[in-house]
């Protein structure tokens, strides 16, 4: 728990006892604590500060494994208890809030939070929300004779009363004797569902839920992060019996998260069925949580997480193969294997390659990449060669972005290789419509962003496809290479600045939400050592020379027709080195001497 926990300071200089407790975003989308003012009376003080602590404490249980945060409900919860209220008035999210939305909401957060006492601000849509659950809700005292009035509520069908709390018990009354009894409403309100609400019926609801959530204003459409949660909510449903709200109990739960803890197989496009990745398994069983936790706090359904919830084993067992493999280090690339990359590449593959070594990107990094991001030939500005400890000079080079997924901005020294190609990428760059500093960097031959959605929503795979198509030609050419994905030059990448460095400075390379496992203020009083970065990724440099040596002329070189192949390229590069002939070397690799000649003219022109 990252929270000061000691008692209560002096009061500052207005006399206010303060309390820095929990973490939010701020408007930067940074990590800080807030600082709640807890009144001048010493004592009231300490007994808000332990009712503030008990209300993180409920948010650090709910979230488990994940940081937990304040949002603006519960910020909203604490402030109101800050400030001593005896009970924290809840009004209605919005002036549409449904009535029932509105009473369930207030009772179940009454019910996750019951050392705290609670009040609606819109008593009449609370007592519209409430109904006939008014005579089984907590802490209700019934005035007068319960019993006769719910029997006239029952036939008359009225409104039922609204709350009104008492200041003097903290025990909200209902006065049946002194209320109007020929108060009609008509049919009372319809009640939140639940006996015949479906597991599959809450998961569409989940699914509307995100893509109102996660809507983008200026792509008018959700992001790529909802289209992932969407197709993991679509597999639960192809995955889970659709049984009734009611019977998913904690037994039920927990075999939900056994199956997926278990790895289930799914089946491959070539037809054969394999293992569903211990990765991605852990997104499965996360968003899985979260839709639990989401329905919880819904307002449309009446269901509630088991009291032993949290219990629950969401930890994914380890898979004896994949330990071994990773004790060989296979998710990463040998050297040898970057040199054989390097040298069969294309200059928009090589472009690729170089950004995966050079700055850890991924395929999102590189596609969303724009042109004002990079800065060739350009020294370091005075005061980040101070922070940074770092001299520098218009001989350097930067590429600098905010990563999507932790938002931390990044700023990279680049290679001398990955600023010859990024040189004619923007030269390319310039031909192609609105080159503008806001703008993508890449795009494709028809000008759309290379991470552009298919017409079915089907992902982008346009950089991974090329990477696999530079390993194919690369294996036609009778050469051996590890079968790994494009990110695995980010994990290459990393693998090597820890290799040159440490682990502290792989995560600040990799722009790791935090770095430091075990310090969770490291970003909150420092600044990233992007210093000792830039000094890891000149020794990684020294290092790669072999896989620049493969491409010893111009870098954005055009590869060989597909008929001529690599090996006899460098056949007959070597020949011709050594003093052969048109003729020998025509006769040597069974290649025409008209392509002899053509490949010559390209080397001597590369010289």
């Amino acid at each position: 728990m990252a929270t000061r926990t000691g008692r209560l300071t002096r009061p500052d200089r207005s006399g206010q006892y303060a309390r820095q407790l929990g973490w939010k975003h701020n408007s930067r989308r940074q990590k800080v604590q807030h600082k709640f003012r807890l009144g001048t009376d010493r004592r009231e003080a300490e007994s808000r500060d332990e009712l503030l602590r008990q209300l993180w404490e409920r948010i650090e249980a709910e979230v488990g494994q994940q940081a937990a945060l304040w949002d603006d409900y519960t910020l909203e919860i604490a402030k109101a208890v800050a400030k001593g209220v005896d009970r924290v008035p809840l009004p209605p999210l919005t002036e549409e809030e449904p009535a029932v939305s509105y009473a369930q909401r207030l009772q179940t957060t009454q019910d996750r939070l019951p050392f705290l006492k609670f009040q609606p601000t819109d008593e009449q849509r609370y007592a519209e929300g409430v109904g006939e659950r008014a005579f089984q809700l907590k802490d209700i005292v019934l005035r007068g004779d319960p019993s006769d009035y719910f029997q006239s509520f029952l036939e008359k069908k009225v409104l039922a009363p609204p709350l009104q709390p008492t200041s003097e018990t903290g025990t909200v009354f209902y006065d049946y004797q002194s209320m109007p009894q020929s108060q009609p409403a008509g049919s009372p309100p319809p009640p939140v569902r639940e006996d015949n609400a479906t597991l599959h019926q809450a998961l569409d609801s989940y699914e509307a839920w995100i893509r109102e959530h996660y809507f983008d204003i200026d792509l008018n459409d959700i992001t790529e992060h909802a289209h992932t949660k969407i197709g993991q909510v679509r597999t639960f449903k192809s995955r889970h019996e659709d049984l009734p709200l009611h019977k998913i109990d904690y037994n039920q739960i927990e075999g939900m998260y056994r199956f997926w803890r278990q790895r289930p197989l799914k089946m491959t496009h070539d037809g054969t069925q394999v293992r569903i990745s211990r990765h991605s398994i852990r997104h499965y069983i996360g968003e899985l949580h979260r839709f639990f936790k989401w329905l919880h706090r819904s307002g449309e359904f009446s269901w509630r997480k088991p009291e032993d919830f949290n219990d629950i084993d969401r930890r994914i067992p380890q898979d004896t193969e994949m330990v071994k493999q990773r004790i060989r280090n296979v998710d990463t690339f040998r050297l040898e294997e970057l040199q054989l990359l390097n040298r069969y590449a294309t200059p928009i593959e090589r472009l690729y390659l170089l950004l995966g070594l050079n700055c850890g990107f991924g395929a999102k990094e590189i596609a969303t990449l724009t042109i004002g991001e990079v800065f060739l030939h350009q020294a370091l500005a005075a005061d980040e060669q101070e922070m940074f400890d770092f001299p520098s000079s218009t001989a350097d080079s930067f590429l600098s972005l905010v990563r999507n997924k932790t938002t931390i901005v990044g700023k990279y020294l680049l290679f001398e290789q990955t600023t010859k190609m990024l040189e004619w990428c923007l030269a390319r760059r310039l031909k192609q419509p609105n080159p503008a500093p806001e703008e993508r960097l890449l795009l494709t031959s028809k000008g759309k962003p290379l991470d552009q959605r298919s017409p079915n929503g089907n992902p982008s795979r346009q950089i991974p496809n090329s990477f696999a198509r530079l390993k194919k030609r690369v294996r036609d050419d009778h050469n051996q290479i590890s079968d790994l994905p494009f990110k695995c030059l980010r994990k290459t990448a990393g693998d090597l600045i820890r290799r040159y460095s440490d682990g502290e400075i792989s995560g600040v390379f990799l722009l790791h939400g935090q770095p430091v496992k075990a310090d969770k203020l490291s970003d909150v009083y420092t600044n990233r050592p992007f210093g000792k970065v830039y000094q890891a990724i000149r020794k990684v440099e020294a290092y790669l020379q072999p896989v620049f040596a493969e491409v010893p002329g111009d870098p954005t070189q055009r590869q060989p027709q597909a008929y001529t192949t690599r090996k006899s390229v460098d056949q007959i590069r070597e020949l011709h080195q050594q003093g052969a002939s048109v003729r020998e070397i025509s006769e040597a690799t069974g290649k025409s001497r008209m392509t002899v000649h053509r490949h010559l003219n390209q080397f001597n022109g590369s010289e």
